[in-house]
């Protein structure tokens, strides 16, 4: 079972070599001077699992993709559809219609998504949670150079639905707490390699100081395509009672955390936050189930690992990005879980 992407050049070679059949049919009587041709060759060629479309000047991936799936974001199919080079004015593209296989298995294994975590930036850092602007380009430089594609929770949360595939290398960013170093050191280098990343906020923190964000620059990040997700009100361990909490008090802060975050973030940037980031990563039953109830689709864990389309949606795992060798880094990338089927 092949991953859409796999066969790009076999599926563009045979709607070309049909596409010039049709050309020579249409020109081997060769027309009269001045008389209307026999055959005029269309600008689009459809089956029931793919099109052919002849690309105009200014038309991108994204331009197709939203056009005939649907989505922009699809436009990584579109592009793996074809060979390199094959975006060029007056060339025909193969747009695919049929998923054949939104879970991301084949006979040697199957699909994984990394989610990486950070938490804040600056220029040099004497903090183990604070990654050097340097260090932390060179990481998407690499993810870049290696062909890695970043996703949000949007399409994370289809994938684990099967729903919707996703690149065969995918892969999350995710920032915790709201810092501001996120908008004034990373999302410059984000925005320079064509990234964007899914930001964790907690509420009591939001633009508190000169080193806390803002709303305003939230919902400028929004509008770059960053996705701004719930990591609670205080940024308290929930999973356990305080020493002056009685079981009643505990629940109520519990639901305060949880369900108030989403709502302020709902009514703060117009959406309906579909992800939750445990504070510290930690939880308990009670916990987890609370965060279904408040409506979020997936929520994530600090706990190191990559995630199949069968994980928990709701125990999610992220690696810290604490070390700075770009070895460990390359480490954290596993998009593949070799598992042969015979």
């Amino acid at each position: 079972m092949d991953p859409i992407g796999s066969r790009p050049a076999r599926l563009y070679a045979g709607f070309l070599s049909l596409v010039i059949g049709l050309a020579v049919l249409a020109g081997c009587a060769g027309p009269r001077p001045g008389a209307a041709p026999l055959f005029s060759r269309p600008d689009v060629y459809r089956s029931e699992e793919r099109i052919l479309h002849r690309l105009k000047p200014g038309e991108t991936p994204e331009m197709l993709a939203e056009k005939y799936l649907g989505e922009g974001q699809l436009a990584w199919m579109v592009e793996d559809a074809n060979p390199k080079g094959a975006f060029q004015p007056e060339q025909f593209i193969v747009v695919p219609l049929v998923i054949p296989n939104r879970a991301g298995i084949t006979a040697e294994g199957y699909q994984t998504v990394p989610i990486l975590c950070y938490h804040r930036f600056a220029p040099s850092c004497d903090s183990p949670l604070c990654m050097p602007a340097d260090v932390f380009e060179r990481q998407l430089r690499y993810l870049k150079e290696n062909g890695y594609r970043v996703i949000g929770p949007e399409a994370l949360a289809a994938f684990l639905d099967y729903r919707q595939p996703i690149p065969k290398n995918a892969v999350m960013i995710s920032v915790d707490d709201g810092y501001r170093s996120v908008y004034n050191v990373a999302y410059p280098i984000l925005k320079k390699y064509g990234f964007t990343a899914t930001l964790f906020i907690y509420l009591d923190y939001v633009g508190v100081s000169s080193k806390a964000i803002t709303w305003d620059q939230l919902r400028e990040l929004k509008q770059n395509g960053f996705y701004i997700g719930s990591h609670s009100v205080a940024h308290s361990d929930l999973s356990k009672q305080k020493k002056n909490e009685d079981g009643e008090a505990y629940l109520a802060r519990l639901k305060k955390e949880i369900f108030r975050s989403k709502q302020v973030i709902d009514a703060k940037l117009g959406q309906d936050t579909l992800i939750f980031s445990y504070p510290f990563g930690r939880r308990n039953q009670t916990v987890v189930s609370l965060a279904r109830q408040a409506g979020y689709k997936i929520a994530v864990t600090v706990d190191r690992g990559s995630n199949p389309f069968f994980a928990d949606p709701f125990l999610l795992k992220r690696d810290q990005i604490l070390k700075r060798d770009m070895n460990r880094f390359a480490s954290r990338l596993k998009t593949f879980n070799y598992y042969p089927l015979k």
